[in-house]
């Protein structure tokens, strides 16, 4: 088990916040999780959907090589039968076929995967304000980003300097009002994710992301923080990007992990880079040295491969992997809107009236507008 199970202490409701509001008496709910992860917070989560009167059941299985991979055949099926699936890995599988699979059948997912710990979900990005964070997504689509926005360029001070196409990718989340529940689930297309299946509470979160127009990027991106399956770096990670694709891993220990992981669990697609291009919007995440927490920090980036296609994006692949940089300074189309991580743009009103303009709809808790 993990090093860090033991007894359950400190304040829970925090972690009960996503069950509460998508967890009714009766429903059949799927705890998934596996033999590295914390045992305290699926034992947590388990008490807690106990106490909601719902119907679990635990799912307890050997982690899988890689993340995004699929969990064992039998939870495969069992996902398609559940009202609801919490996804609580070791290894994240919000984009993997089984969790797209039992989305579009129809269950409902809560996803908090990856290396956790239980006091991840008692300070933190845990204990951020999740209303305040739903409008900010707002407003960086209408401020940082804009309904034209063509061009991205990405730099910081260890090498990064990239550039890549989002025309037609800039999708404008609802600007949600104050009976709005943010720890409900709700599906993807309301943030303007055409025909994405994805319809979950993600939680801790806290992030904006864009799709790049695929084949567009080019340059070199340097990994400074986290990265999925990797944990917290402790070399930063060079990536030399032409026409969209990986061309070449360097850096130390962590990039020679790198290579041999995609070597032995990436397909062709997953050297497709950058697919997802995100915007870390939670104030009270910290470095944990864990993607679930550490790509949501206030004011970085953090930049996926392989798979997009249920975020707005075409490729498909058996990898999706987060890579996170600290500090980093955006432009779009030439327009400089974040410098060393820190916003250049109000993300709490409009910056012009063209951006007021740009899909200010609200959504009530009902989701009626």
């Amino acid at each position: 088990m993990h090093p860090s199970s033991g007894l359950i202490t400190g304040p829970l409701r925090y972690l009960r916040r996503p069950f509460e509001a998508n967890v009714k008496a009766g429903d059949r709910v799927l705890v998934v999780t596996d033999t590295a992860q914390d045992a305290r917070v699926w034992q947590a989560i388990m008490t807690v959907l106990a106490d909601l009167e719902a119907e679990p059941t635990l799912a307890l299985f050997e982690p899988r090589p890689a993340d995004y991979y699929d969990p064992p055949d039998v939870v495969a099926v069992a996902m398609l039968k559940s009202d609801v699936n919490v996804l609580v890995a070791s290894t994240a599988m919000g984009h993997s076929p089984s969790a797209i699979a039992a989305m579009r059948a129809g269950a409902m997912m809560i996803q908090m995967d990856g290396h956790l710990t239980l006091e991840m979900f008692q300070r933190g990005a845990a204990t951020a304000d999740y209303l305040e964070i739903a409008r900010m997504k707002h407003y960086v689509a209408c401020n940082v980003y804009g309904p034209s926005a063509s061009e991205v360029r990405v730099v910081s001070t260890h090498g990064t300097d990239i550039t890549y196409g989002i025309a037609g990718r800039v999708r404008v989340p609802p600007l949600r009002s104050d009976d709005w529940n943010p720890y409900r689930a709700y599906r993807r297309t309301e943030e303007g994710m055409k025909n994405s299946p994805r319809h979950l509470c993600l939680f801790p979160g806290g992030e904006y992301n864009v799709a790049p127009v695929e084949a567009t990027a080019n340059g070199i991106l340097v990994i400074d923080l986290t990265m999925h399956h990797l944990g917290r770096l402790s070399t930063a990670v060079e990536l030399r990007v032409e026409s969209g694709r990986i061309v070449d891993i360097q850096g130390g220990a962590d990039a020679w992990r790198l290579r041999r992981h995609l070597r032995d669990h990436g397909d062709d697609s997953a050297y497709m880079f950058p697919t997802e291009a995100s915007v870390g919007l939670n104030k009270n995440a910290r470095i944990v040295g864990d993607q679930r927490e550490d790509k949501n920090i206030y004011g970085s980036m953090h930049f996926g491969l392989g798979t997009n296609s249920d975020v707005g994006g075409t490729v498909s692949s058996n990898l999706h992997m987060d890579g996170v940089i600290l500090e980093p300074t955006l432009f779009v189309d030439g327009d400089k809107k974040l410098e060393l991580g820190e916003f250049l743009v109000p993300l709490d009103r409009y910056v012009d009236d063209r951006a007021a303009a740009f899909g200010a709809t609200t959504y009530r808790s009902d989701g009626s507008r």
